[in-house]
Formats: structure tokens, sequence, C-alpha cells
């Protein structure tokens, strides 16, 4: 068996049509299952597959008889429900309800399959015809396949029509997909008939079927918005390639078949081949050049605007302010690209939402933040690939996948056309939101891979941006600590001086003291000499002069320098106590606050200073003054003493506003302070912590808000203080 280049030809598309459109056929239908749109589209590839595989099994058919079951089984099986399949599929795609014509033609369909098996009225037998050995005669009932073939076509274009204008921009370009593929397919196809009626005009068009699946498999499977000039454009391109690749063999063998025989004699089949072979070979460059110089003409308005986006991104990361950073970029993109408003949402790590940062051209009443929770956002960050309202609205109406229903409600909350997510590594920063196109085109699949690469090229700058902000906040913040430090120091030093002047003021006020009180005893010695009523007024004369000499020792002993009473000896804790609290006790009836001192044993000496020990359990008193002060208008300091093996414990319990969890480790900070301003400077604490340690001793704290608050202090017995 032999058979010719055209032959070949034929038989390579047609298997290669058959073979793509069973394969498209199934991965639909096992994607959408249940879909009505998949079951139509499978049936019109089967019938595809079915009429192409007849087609290439007719043309290595070994006899008549094999061609004449091929063509009557396979090729007009499939060719008579391609055009009902089609309408079916276009139909199921517009939503067309109660479609009776579709039940009709279905019938005619089967009407003319069994003409086609049972007699001999469609195919008459098999017969050759210019290049083939075998073609087949058409019967009377042919001609009734061909008005039936026409209508169907035709009444599907006429749908498509019909419903493109009311379609939304999304729609329209699947809809221009589907009558490229189909236009290209059906008049590929159509070329096989005049040489059923032995008009010599060789099936050229056939190998542009093995298009059709494909071209409508983007449109209907990848569910990708793109550009339909694009596709024309390639798609043109491509045809004129393979219109010099194939033609120009094809025109020699068939017009300068005799020249050939002259010259090259038997083997002049091998000219055609050898041009066929060299035009394949260069056919890919010459394809590539001409869609990079059409693309650049036809899209040159798209390639400047994704330029400045290019330009742009690579920019961004030169910006540190943050607001004015993501009003460039909605700024850019909305000019640029030409859509009506554009916004960005950043996550933010208080909230856990993500809020609306920056905006262009929308009202005011935008929503303000998603939760981070939102279906929207699972979605984004599952997917990371931009999410398409239109692809969403085409999805759940043709139940292609079971996408929430949340989701479009979010886009709608949002204003969305389309969402863009931005990530830095795997997080999800935030996501630009886009309106549509003012020019009323749809964001092709190009467009959506640029607004990514800008997407996450924004991302790296606005986390650069908040890290650059974070910084120069933190400088500001510990210049301000820093300078809040130095006047706290400052105001440290003034009190030290001031303690100082305390206990020379205090000395010299003792010495009148001590002569108005010898003075005013030496008169009551001859208190008989006076009457009554002088006599008393010179003992609270005496009593008020003895007070403020105890007031006067109690600071003289207070105010002396550690370095000038750096003593060590025995000191009885219990004894320390006591005199603070006769110290203070003045000011604690004041305030309506009560001290109790208990202890455990008698013997509650430690080794160490008593003048900074005092110091030590005066400021913690105070503290707790100040603790209670704070919630309540009286209370109870309660002081235990117990003495164990090596220790003596000293445990001051309040009943205050108590010590916020987050705080309790910076309580014994320098400078740190929970009062209000001028009324601490936060040294109290630290010092205290200071002077324990120093006698090698331990403090610690243990408090619940609005409960209370418990120092424990623990010195040594021994005498080990430095």
């Amino acid at each position: 068996m032999r058979i010719s280049i055209g032959e070949a030809i034929i038989f390579i598309f047609s298997l290669l049509t058959a073979i793509s459109s069973l394969v498209v056929g199934v991965v639909v239908i096992l994607k959408n299952k249940k879909s009505l749109l998949g079951r139509s589209w499978f049936l019109l590839c089967l019938s595809t597959c079915l009429w192409t595989l007849g087609y290439a099994c007719l043309i290595i058919s070994p006899n008549q008889n094999m061609a004449l079951f091929f063509t009557r089984n396979f090729l007009y099986l499939g060719a008579i429900f391609i055009p009902v399949c089609y309408l079916h599929f276009i139909s199921a795609f517009l939503e067309v309800k109660k479609n009776m014509l579709l039940y009709f033609m279905y019938l005619i369909a089967l009407v003319l399959t069994w003409v086609d098996i049972k007699t001999t009225f469609f195919i008459r037998g098999i017969t050759p015809k210019l290049n083939f050995r075998y073609y087949p005669i058409p019967g009377f009932a042919y001609a009734l396949f061909i008005i039936y073939f026409s209508f169907c076509v035709l009444f599907s274009f006429w749908l498509i029509f019909r419903n493109y204008r009311w379609s939304s921009s999304y729609k329209k370009n699947q809809l221009k997909y589907i009558f490229l593929a189909s236009l290209i397919g059906f008049l590929g196809g159509a070329t096989n008939f005049p040489l059923i009626y032995d008009i010599k005009i060789f099936p050229f068009g056939q190998p542009l079927v093995f298009l059709y699946p494909i071209i409508i498999a983007v449109a209907i499977v990848k569910h990708r918005l793109m550009d339909i000039t694009l596709v024309i454009t390639r798609t043109t391109i491509f045809l004129a390639v393979y219109g010099l690749v194939l033609g120009l063999p094809f025109i020699i063998f068939t017009f300068f078949r005799g020249w050939l025989i002259t010259f090259f004699g038997k083997n002049w089949e091998i000219v055609p081949l050898l041009l066929l072979t060299t035009l394949a070979a260069v056919g890919p460059s010459i394809y590539i050049y001409l869609q990079k110089r059409a693309e650049a003409i036809i899209f040159r308005e798209q390639l400047a605007y994704r330029r400045t986006l290019e330009q742009a991104a690579r920019q961004l990361a030169s910006i540190h302010n943050l607001d004015r950073l993501l009003n460039l970029i909605v700024r850019i993109v909305t000019k640029t690209v030409r859509i009506s408003h554009s916004a960005i949402y950043l996550y933010d790590e208080a909230t856990q939402r993500f809020v609306l940062k920056a905006l262009r051209n929308l009202k005011g009443d935008s929503p303000e933040y998603l939760d981070s929770q939102h279906k929207l956002v699972d979605w984004l960050k599952d997917e990371k690939r931009p999410l398409v309202y239109e692809e969403l609205k085409t999805n759940i109406q043709e139940k292609v996948d079971t996408v929430s229903q949340e989701l479009i409600e979010a886009m709608e909350f949002l204003r969305a056309n389309v969402i863009i997510p931005g990530f830095l590594k795997d997080r999800l920063l935030g996501f630009l939101i886009l309106g549509n196109k003012r020019s009323g085109k749809a964001y092709n699949l190009e467009d959506l891979n640029t607004f990514s690469v800008l997407a996450n090229e924004a991302a790296l700058a606005i986390e650069n941006a908040r890290l650059y902000e974070h910084m120069e906040e933190e400088v500001k913040q510990r210049t301000e600590q820093l300078v809040l430090t130095q006047k706290q120091l400052v105001q440290a030093e003034k009190l030290a001086t001031v303690g100082t002047l305390a206990g020379g003021v205090a000395h010299e006020i003792n010495n009148p003291l001590t002569a108005i009180l010898t003075n005013v005893q030496m008169l009551l010695i001859d208190e008989d000499k006076f009457d009554p009523e002088t006599k008393e007024s010179l003992q609270l004369i005496e009593d008020a002069t003895k007070r403020c000499r105890n007031i006067v020792q109690k600071l003289m002993a207070y105010a002396r320098k550690p370095l000038e009473t750096a003593s060590r000896e025995r000191v009885d804790i219990y004894s320390a106590i006591e005199n603070v609290a006769n110290f203070l006790k003045y000011q604690l009836q004041q305030d309506n606050i009560t001290l109790k001192i208990s202890k455990g044993s008698d013997d509650c000496t430690v080794f160490g200073n008593q003048n900074e020990l005092e110091q030590v359990f005066t400021n913690i008193i105070l503290n707790a003054r100040d603790a209670i002060k704070k919630i309540k208008k009286e209370g109870t300091v309660d002081i235990s003493i117990s003495k164990g093996d090596k220790r003596v414990s000293v445990s001051i319990k309040d009943n205050g506003v108590g010590i916020p969890k987050d705080i309790m480790p910076r309580i014994f900070d320098p400078f740190f302070t929970t009062k209000d301003v001028g009324k601490g400077l936060g040294l109290g604490l630290s010092i205290c912590q200071a002077i324990i340690e120093k006698h090698k001793g331990k403090i610690a704290v243990e408090s619940e808000l609005n409960k209370g608050t418990v120092f424990t202090v623990e010195l040594p017995v021994e005498a080990n203080y430095v």
C-alpha cells in the first residue's frame, strides 16, 4: 500500500485531531462531571474524534470494503453528530433553556445515522478521486445532511451573536474564542464537500480542524481571561507559516508534477519532500519572528504600560515612607492601566486584619478592613494567584467547582474586579484591588502576570518601608528615653543634695530646740509659782518641743549617706522596721492606712547596715501606701518577720491595686515607674534591689491585679555583708 503526499498530510492531521479531541474531551468531562456544559463539550469532542479517526482510517484502508466500513461507521457517524453536538454545546454555554429545536435536531441526526448505516441513500460507495485512492460517493440523502449541517452551524452562530451584546467582558472573550475556533474548524472541514461532488479541489482546510478543539479548550477549560486579539494574531501568523510550509510543496506537487517527472524521473517525489522538510525546519523561526513583530505593533499601548509598571516596581524599594509608597502604587496603577479605581489592603499585626491603607478614585464608603479569617484570604493564601470576579461568576454559573458564594460577596463588598495578592516568601502581606478597565476590555493573562510581579515587588518595598519607619520610631523613642533619663539623673542628684542639706538643716534646728526645751524644763521646776493656765502652756511647749526634737532626730538618721554610715553591725530587723513605722506613722495615719507588724521569733538579727535596710523597708511601705490609695480610701499593710536556719525573711503585704503581669519583669529596672509624671523617678525599687544584693540577700515580688502585692526580703544571718 502506497499513499500520496496529500493523503499523508490529511492522515497525519486527522489522526492528531482525533487524539487531541479525545484527550481534551476526557479532561473536561473528568473535571466537570456534573456540568451540562462539560457533558455537551465531551459529546462534541467525541463526534469530532470519530469523524477524523474515520477519515484517517479511510486513507490507509487496504481495500474498498474496509474504506466503506470506516466511512459509514466512523467518518459520517461522527460528521452527522458534530453539528447537533455543537448546537448543544453553544446552548449549554449560553444557558438556553427549553430548546425544543435541539431535540428535533438530535432526532434528525438519529434518522441520518440510520440512513447512513443501513442504506445506500447516504453513501453509495467508494471510488478514487484526485489524489485519494478511496473517497465517498454521495447519495441523494447527502444533500439533506448538508442542509442539516449548515442550519445547525449557522443557527449556533446566530445564538452567539445574539448573546454577545449582553454578556460580561469575561464571557465576551470566551465567545470570541468559540467563534474563532468554530470558524476555523468548520471552514476547514467544509473544504471536504467539493471533492465529494467531484469538484477537483483538494481538502486543504482539513488540517485547520486540528486547531478547533485546542482553541475552545483554552476558553472553556483554562478559565483564564486572555485577550482574543492575541489569539487571532498568533493563529493568523501560524496559518500563514503553515500555508508556506505545506502549501508550496502541494502547489509544486499538483501543478508541476509533469515537469518534475521529466527532470527527475521515478524519484520526482523527493523534491517536494525535501522542500517540505526545509520549510518545516525554518518555519518555527519564521513564526517566532513574525509573532514578535506583530505583537509589538498591535499591543504597543499594552506593552508601554507594562514597561511602566515594571520600571515602577524596580523603583519602589527606594521609597521609605510607607504612606507615600502606597499612594504612589495606586496612583501609578490607576493612571497607567486606565482603570476605574484601585486600593491596597495591608495586614495589621495589632488587629489581625487586612486594613485599607491606600485608595484611588474610591469614595469614603469603601470597607475599612477584611478579617484575616475570611474565606477570600484563605483562598489567596492557598492559590497564590490573582482572583478574577468574572471568572468566579462563570465558575458558579457553570458549576465548574464548588467556589463559595462568599468569595463573590467579598469581591462585591471590596468593589473589586481583580484582586492581586502580594507575598513576602509565603506570608500574605496584603492585596491590591483593581476596578474595571475604562476601555471596557478584560484583563488578559499578561496583565495578571505583570500585576503579580508588581504586587510581590511592592510587598518587599512595603516591608522595607515598615522596617525603616520602625527603626526611625525606635531611634526617636530611644532619644526621648535618653533625654528623660538625663532629666531624672539631674533630679536624683538634686534629691541627694536636698538630703545632704536636710541633714545639715536638721542639725542646725536641733540646737535651738535643745535651748527651748532646756529653758521650759527649768521654768517647770518652779511650776508652783505659775497659775494653772501658764503651767499648762509651758507643758504644751515642752511636749511640742520634744516632738519636734524626735522628728529632727529621725530626719538626721534617715538623711545620713551610706558612705558615712557604712559600718557593719548586728541589726535587729524588728527594731529597724519599728523605727521605720514610727517615722511613717503620721503619714500613714493621714492616709487611713493601718500598719501591722508581727514576728515569729524573738531573735531576728542579721549582720548589715541598719540605715540602708531601713531605707529598703521605707521604700516598700511607701509603695504599698501608693498602691492602696489608687483604688481605696483606706487599707492595711501587713509585715511579718520570720527566721529560718540561716536567713531572716520579711514579708510586706498590701491590699492595693497590684502590678500587671506584663510589667512585672521591669519593676526593678532603673527609672521605670508606673506613677504619674513628677511623682516618682523609678529609682526606689532599683536601689532596694541593689542594697539587698549588697547584703547577699534576695528580694522577690508576687502580685495579683486589683487584689494586692507581696514583697519578700530574705537576709542572711551570717556576717557576709560586703
